[in-house]
């Protein structure tokens, strides 16, 4: 009987060993029963916004499994987002050296590495890291994305076209105004060094892409004002009301000054004229064609164009304003009350 029980207890004692050894065997290196509840309460934390409360739970979730990947990413991302770039960085840093780490994870580590130095103002090493990404993943949108940001933070223009083309591979379209603002940012630059000769052709890059490019147009005729080359300038902004119409009002002032320099400033009335011909709906060519008049001496004329505007546009405020300084320098001070009447109700309608 003394033998039976002795037999029994090394029995049980073999059971109880091979339970703690498979239960052993089981679980994961690094990881103890409780690293899931801490990580389940530092996520519920975060989406309470209490970083400091979310920030200790992470750090137990790693000290207890140092397999948690995303809680040592999210320990990094919270240290950056709160201005310690450099702590997070080492901790993102520290994750590429590891060798059981998924493409997937990889990947996820890239892009926190991004923004670290983004945060550190090293968007040199922040492009650096875009290329380990597409090492992994040629056609990564993110990626793509983020080096045009990158790239237009920079300023380089260059590459910044480059990189937008290639994003519009990705997508399957591209944008030709922003196309051209590469290259007339490219002529602003030039233009702000004097080399002159370079920003024109720039901005004829610019309208080459999209011809009513309106800044590449002004960029020109501007390059050769300073080089005061006013006819040549006069030109340039003649092709551009000519292209763009509805964009004219742009170019009125300096269109104004270039035609009182050269002696020719009868002939805005012409383009005045063209303009309301090619886009009847460009309210301010029709101001400024009133305006010429008053200064020739035609008021009345003045106040039938402002006439005709309300009667196609009766919410346009300056031919209402117009109207009423054109109608108290006629003498028609009940018209002007009038009209100044309308403003008012229609400004607290």
């Amino acid at each position: 009987m003394e033998e039976l029980k002795i037999l029994l207890i090394t029995l049980l004692g073999v059971v109880v060993l091979a339970g703690l050894s498979f239960m052993t065997w089981r679980r994961k290196p690094g990881k103890t029963p409780d690293s899931s509840s801490d990580y389940a309460a530092a996520l519920n934390y975060l989406l309470a916004d209490d970083v400091t409360m979310a920030l200790r739970k992470l750090r137990d979730t790693v000290q207890k499994d140092t397999t948690n990947i995303d809680a040592y990413l999210k320990i990094g991302d919270i240290l950056r987002e709160n201005g310690k770039a450099d702590q997070g960085l080492k901790v993102h840093r520290d994750l590429t050296a590891r060798t059981t780490l998924s493409n997937v994870q990889r990947m996820q580590v890239f892009r926190s590495l991004v923004a670290d130095y983004e945060a550190l103002q090293r968007p040199d090493l922040a492009l650096q890291i875009l290329d380990k990404i597409w090492e992994i993943k040629p056609d990564d949108l993110w990626a793509k994305e983020k080096q045009l940001q990158i790239y237009e933070r920079m300023e380089r223009w260059n590459d910044a076209a480059t990189s937008y083309k290639a994003l519009g591979k990705i997508r399957g379209n591209t944008d030709k105004t922003k196309l051209a603002s590469y290259r007339i940012n490219v002529g602003k630059k030039h233009a702000g060094n004097n080399k002159e000769k370079d920003a024109r052709l720039a901005f004829r890059e610019a309208i080459k892409i999209d011809e009513h490019a309106a800044e590449a147009y002004i960029g020109i005729s501007d390059s050769y004002i300073r080089e005061e080359r006013s006819q040549d300038a006069l030109n340039t902004l003649k092709k551009f009301i000519e292209a763009s119409p509805d964009k004219a009002s742009l170019a009125f002032q300096s269109i104004k000054d270039l035609l009182y320099k050269l002696g020719e400033f009868g002939e805005i009335e012409n383009i005045l004229n063209e303009v309301i011909k090619q886009s009847p709906e460009n309210w301010e060519a029709y101001i400024n064609l009133a305006k010429i008049k008053v200064k020739k001496g035609h008021l009345d004329q003045a106040i039938e164009i402002c006439q005709n505007v309300l009667q196609l546009n009766p919410d346009y405020k300056p031919a209402r304003e117009h109207l009423v300084r054109y109608y108290h320098r006629e003498g028609k001070d009940l018209l002007a009350v009038e009209q100044a009447l309308a403003l008012i109700n229609n400004s607290d309608s």
